[in-house]
């Protein structure tokens, strides 16, 4: 028996498939955005990426982490090499509902982050003014 969708499930694919959209084009083969503690809040990536929603999780994370400079460690280095594999990787903190969120993408930065950030914030407005 399937399970219901929580809120958070619906956000996370409404987030997910807005990204998507976003970036499609662009060169962004992988996508998340994560939240003030670095979870994911969703995520996509292209169609001939492999991977699962814990790769999105841990590119979520990596994204809250470099954000917010806590690179130059040999390890986190390699872990990002190991996670974007070797592809250019790209970290970014938005503001969204008034609070911190972080971006993170895999081939080429994300575009038009400003209008991404406005977008974001009526898709997760309901769950982050909870």
């Amino acid at each position: 028996m399937k399970q219901p969708k929580t809120p958070g499930d619906v956000h996370r694919d409404a987030v997910g498939r807005y990204l998507a959209e976003a970036t499609h084009g662009s060169g962004v083969r992988a996508v998340a955005l994560a939240g003030e503690e670095g979870s994911l809040l969703g995520g996509a990536r292209c169609a001939d990426v492999a991977g699962n929603d814990d790769d999105l999780a841990l590119l979520a994370a990596l994204g809250a982490g470099c954000a917010d400079k806590i690179a130059g460690y040999a390890e986190l280095d390699e872990l990002v090499d190991s996670v974007s594999g070797g592809d250019d990787f790209y970290a970014t903190r938005l503001t969204v509902c008034e609070r911190t969120v972080y971006l993170a993408s895999i081939g080429a930065r994300v575009p038009q982050q400003k209008k991404v950030a406005a977008e974001l914030g009526k898709i997760l407005a309901p769950m982050l003014s909870a």
